[in-house]
């Protein structure tokens, strides 16, 4: 009991310090993603994200570059896309999955200035929120609840495609030491 009073009266007196009104105790509840949070009526628009279109078949971002904006989908239908090198001369664009309303992603510039893992490209016009990952930072700091909420389902949507990767790193891994003939010599 102590340590919920202590922690409630540490967000109101966080909340004084950034000039910001004081939230109910259990407000995180409606912020479980990005998209949520647009909704926020301390997150604004104009100064922590902006709305942008983006006409089919255009780069939203590029595997490689480097970036600060994380971005939800609020319509249309994107594709995640990543390089694949064939041979020195020879590149393919290899499909990896679609995104739909609601959707996140460049989430990994929150953490770190690493360039993007892969190619987002918009199969259909698209309307999406960008989001400023410093300014997002700054803001669920303040706000540990909403910062846990968000981040715990980020942590949601990741492990199932860990798990996928790995199991595909496997079969990949498989399918190369029968293909070279290695299989037979481990046995």
């Amino acid at each position: 009991m102590i340590l919920t009073l202590d922690l409630i009266q540490a967000k109101r007196w966080l909340s004084a310090q950034c000039n910001l009104e004081p939230m109910p105790v259990n407000s995180h509840q409606n912020y479980r993603n990005l998209k949520d949070l647009l909704n926020h009526p301390e997150f604004h628009q104009g100064e922590h994200w902006h709305e942008t279109h983006f006409e089919a078949n255009e780069q939203v971002i590029k595997e490689g570059e480097s970036g600060t904006d994380i971005f939800v989908v609020l319509q249309g239908t994107l594709m995640v896309c990543t390089d694949v090198k064939v041979t020195e001369s020879r590149h393919l664009q290899s499909g990896l999955c679609e995104l739909f309303d609601g959707e996140e992603f460049a989430l990994s510039c929150y953490f770190d200035n690493a360039p993007h893992s892969a190619t987002v490209k918009t199969l259909t016009p698209c309307e999406l929120a960008v989001i400023d990952s410093n300014k997002l930072k700054c803001f669920i700091e303040t706000r540990p609840d909403i910062g846990y909420c968000i981040l715990f389902n980020w942590i949601e949507k990741l492990l199932p495609r860990l798990r996928l990767d790995n199991r595909r790193m496997s079969t990949i891994f498989s399918w190369g030491l029968k293909a070279h003939k290695i299989d037979s010599e481990l046995e």
